[in-house]
This record gives structure tokens, sequence and C-alpha cells, in this order.
């Protein structure tokens, strides 16, 4: 059954002057005051989302006790006067038992004790929700209060998991002040902290955990149980922490950006001044106007550009909701656990950790995702705040059920685009339907952008015969057969893409992201913009 908001709450937390807290515990202990707790968090009542009264097993025991004894007055000498009197007070003390729950039905309420920052972790940890359990205090409390979370929708509940069984908190009244008028006496609230524990599985903004609490009667006859829901919603970034700490392995990340300098090949793209030949100049340093003009060899000096644009190119089409292998899964070695993995969420961890990296080469980086066309934009900028919004595009990010078009996607990349930039696509290119679409697409953007390309290559794909691979079977043999030609399927389209100056690599799952921001960084490197 609904209900309405619960303005009795609220009212009470305007009206709060005097708040007594009580860790639940089977022992007394001093009660301490969440005054500093307060300053730090503030509460936000729970909106009621339903309520169930039901009957405990004691009443099923109590009509299975009267049906014995309606089996048993016919054979006793006035029976019926004696079961009429005992069903008689057994309604009338199962109907005050209800009365006196009902009663009390808006008596206790959750709230949720909201940190500055919001309910917000990583991917993969576990978190800590703080709620607590308020009372008004005109009532004389006594029992214990069952307390529980779970989660609001049936999407949530791949996106975290409650940790432990249900509590119950025992219930004691505080001592009012000895001071103080009436008025205030009456507005003392009770506050029962209670700080559950979720895992978080996946990436994405959720609806806040549901919380329930569960009444038992003073006979213990009837329970009542009312469900929460929170406003604030759970937010769960993902963990990059593994994939810097990959990256941070990379020597050409630790060329590039700490203190290490070692000089970089190739030559830039920004024009700094004229002078005369020097040997070892090559013929395409040569400004040969300006060689006629002074009838003597004249040679052109580029600078390196320090502040480049990258635009990470992620695939949301079907192909994206493709499963990793559990074994390049996961290999963060963090104690949390995670839902299971799809290529798409292996690429936006890397397009976040290539920020991260961007952001401390100075570069300007930005976002295009697309299926059968471009979805998402992003500018490239640079800054903690661009990063922010970059970070969150890529929060709620769900693959399609449609298939890529990579020349729709080019074309618009073409138009839009005008400054020469790195793009880093990120997706599976291993499907044969895409193969020339791609072709046709990077047909258009070769001589405008440098372009990096990273797929996953799936564990079929592989030479035949290869070291470790036992056959036993005719079947494993067609099996190798059959990874050889998909391998060798996909060698020559990378080979295709490279004649158009258009780099290509199939990586297995768990060297992906290292692999693609390196390509990223050698390319810096090599000044091939």
């Amino acid at each position: 059954m609904m209900m309405a908001g619960d303005e009795k709450l609220q009212g009470a937390g305007v009206r709060g002057a005097a708040i007594a807290a009580e860790i639940p515990s089977t022992a007394e202990t001093p009660r301490r005051s969440l005054e500093p707790r307060d300053k730090l968090a503030r509460r936000t009542a729970l909106q009621p989302a339903g309520k169930l009264f039901s009957p405990t097993s004691s009443f099923v025991w109590m009509i299975g006790l009267l049906g014995v004894g309606a089996s048993i007055a016919p054979w006793i000498a006035r029976g019926w006067s004696w079961f009429e009197l005992i069903a008689a007070t057994v309604a009338l003390l199962a109907a005050y038992d209800a009365l006196a729950l009902w009663l009390v039905r808006e008596e206790y309420a959750p709230v949720l004790l909201t940190p500055e920052k919001g309910l917000r972790g990583g991917e993969g940890q576990t978190m800590q929700i703080p709620l607590a359990l308020t009372g008004s205090g005109r009532r004389r409390l006594r029992g214990e209060v069952g307390v529980v979370i779970m989660p609001a929708t049936a999407e949530s509940e791949t996106a975290f998991r409650v940790k432990g069984d249900p509590q119950w908190l025992k219930l004691e009244q505080s001592k009012p002040a000895t001071t103080g008028s009436a008025a205030s006496r009456s507005a003392h609230i009770n506050l029962w902290p209670w700080t559950p524990q979720i895992d978080l599985l996946r990436r994405g903004l959720w609806p806040g955990p549901r919380v329930g609490i569960e009444q038992c009667s003073r006979i213990g006859i009837w329970r009542l149980r009312q469900w929460f829901d929170s406003p604030e919603r759970l937010r769960i970034d993902p963990d990059l922490r593994s994939g810097r700490r990959e990256i941070l392995r990379s020597p050409v990340y630790r060329a590039l950006v700490a203190s290490l300098q070692t000089p970089w090949t190739g030559h830039g793209r920004d024009f700094e001044r004229l002078r005369e030949y020097q040997p070892g100049d090559t013929y395409s340093e040569i400004a040969w106007k300006s060689t006629a003009r002074r009838s003597a060899p004249v040679t052109r000096l580029f600078q390196w550009e320090q502040k480049q644009e990258v635009y990470f190119v992620l695939d949301q089409s079907r192909s994206s909701a493709v499963l990793l292998e559990a074994s390049a899964a996961s290999e963060s070695g963090l104690p949390g656990e995670r839902a299971p993995r799809r290529v798409l969420d292996l690429t936006t961890e890397t397009a976040l950790v290539g920020a991260t990296v961007a952001l401390e080469l100075g570069d300007e980086f930005g976002l295009v995702t697309y299926a059968d066309e471009p979805k998402c934009w992003l500018r490239a900028g640079s800054g903690q705040s661009h990063f922010h919004q970059f970070r969150d595009r890529l929060l709620n990010i769900e693959p399609l059920p449609t298939t890529a078009d990579y020349e729709a996607l080019f074309s618009e990349i073409r138009l839009r685009l005008r400054r020469r930039a790195y793009l880093l696509l990120l997706a599976d290119l291993t499907e044969r339907s895409v193969s020339d679409s791609l072709r046709r697409g990077v047909g258009q953007l070769r001589s405008s952008h440098a372009i990096l390309m990273t797929s996953i290559l799936p564990a079929h794909a592989r030479p035949a015969f290869s070291p470790g691979e036992d056959l036993h079977t005719d079947q494993d043999v067609y099996a190798a057969l059959a990874g050889e030609k998909e391998n060798q399927r996909l060698g020559a389209l990378a080979r295709q893409l490279r004649q158009l100056d258009v780099q290509l690599r199939y990586v297995p799952g768990k060297t992906f992201l290292r692999t693609a921001i390196e390509g990223y960084l050698e390319s810096k490197r090599e000044q091939r913009l």
C-alpha cells in the first residue's frame, strides 16, 4: 500500500533542538552527541514507498491452537462456552495489539546523513551508507526495530550488492533535559545511526538504496514493514587505479611525463624561422621559393607542438556489449568485485585514463561516441573542469542495439573537426560487416587527422598450432584452422589500413589499455601531426 510524504518527519527535522544518539548494542553505552557530524553531513528525509501490515508466526500458532480447541470443545462439558470465551479474549487481544502497532506506524522514520560529496564511490570498492533511524520521542520506546537496505529498482541490482544481514536497532529513550520549556522537551528527537555496507559493481548514476524498517507489536502478533526511497542518487565512478598503475609502467609515458628527458624524433608543424642551409639538412626542410629568391639554399625550421588535440572515439554499438574473457575482465587486485565487464567498459576506462595522461602532457582532449551515427560530442579542452565534463559524459554510456556505420562517423568528423588532431578509435573491429565501411570511411580522413585504432583480439583468432595449444580431436584441429583463417583476415585489414597511414592494432583485452595509450604517446613523441 503506497502512502504520501512524511510531513511529520520533515517538521521534526526542522524543529529538532536536542539530538541524542546511540550505537545499537545489547549493552548500555554512553550516549554521544552528533552535532559535529551534522556539521559535515546534512539530513535528507527519505520518501515513503510502501507499507505492509501482516501477522507473524505467533498469529498462525494462535489460530492453530484455537482450531485444536474447537475440535476438543464438543467432548468437554460446557466446552463451547469456554471456547467462545477464549476465542473472544484472543480476538480482543489481537485487535488491541494491532491497534497499538498501527498508532505508532509514523513514530520512526529513516533519514540519510548525506556527506558533502553525496553518495559517491568507485567501481569495485566497498561503500558505507550513512543512515539513521529517527523517533519523535513522544512515546515510551521499547523493543527493537529491524532495518535493512536493498536495491530500489531491478537495474540497481546489477549496480551494487548489499553486504551483511538485516540489523536490529535497540531503542532506548534518552533522558530529557532538566531545564527548558515544555515545547523544547516535546520537540526532542532521538537518533539511532547505522552504516550498512554495499559493494559497488558497475559504473553509472543509479537510484539510491531503498531502506526498509520492521516494527513488531508489543505482544508479537503483528508486524509492520515500511519502505522508503532515497532522493539522493548513487554515483559510481569508473575505477582508474588499475589503469593508472598499468600506464605508469610504460617507458614511453615516463619519457614524456617524468623527469627523464629524451629527444623527440621528427620535427614539428609550427613554423619558427628560416636559416641558411647546413650540412645534414634534408631536402624536405629546404624552402625552395626562398632559395630561388636568394640564390642560396635556405632551410625552414619548425618547433614541436607542445599543445595538441586528441579525441577519444568510442564505439557504443551492439558489438560493444560483448563480454570480455574472465582472465582479462579484471586484474586490478582490489578487494571489491565488479560486474561482468563488457568491451564498452574497457574502452571507457581506457578513454578516462588517456584523458588523465593528456591532461598531464598539456594536450586538449575531447570525446566522440558513435553507433549507427555519432551520438555524443565534446569539443577538445583542458583543465580539471573539462575532465569532469569528460567523465560525466561517460558515466552512463551504454551499448545500443545498432550496427556501427564508419562512413557516417568519419564524414561527420571531417565536417566538425577542422583542426588536425589525433583520433584514438577504441572498438571491437573484428566483425566482417564493418570492414568495408571502415575502409571507405578512413579514406575521408587519412590526410586530415592522425588515426590510431585499437581493437580487441578475440581468443579464437590466433595462428594455427601455436605453442602451448593442445589438439586432441578433429574438432580441435578445425577450430585451430578457423582461428588461423580469422587471424589472416584481421592481419590483411590492418595492412590495408597501414597503406592509408592508419594504425590498427589487434591486442588482447589485458593489454588493450596500455597499447592504446602508448600508441598515442608514441605518435605524439614522433610528432605525427
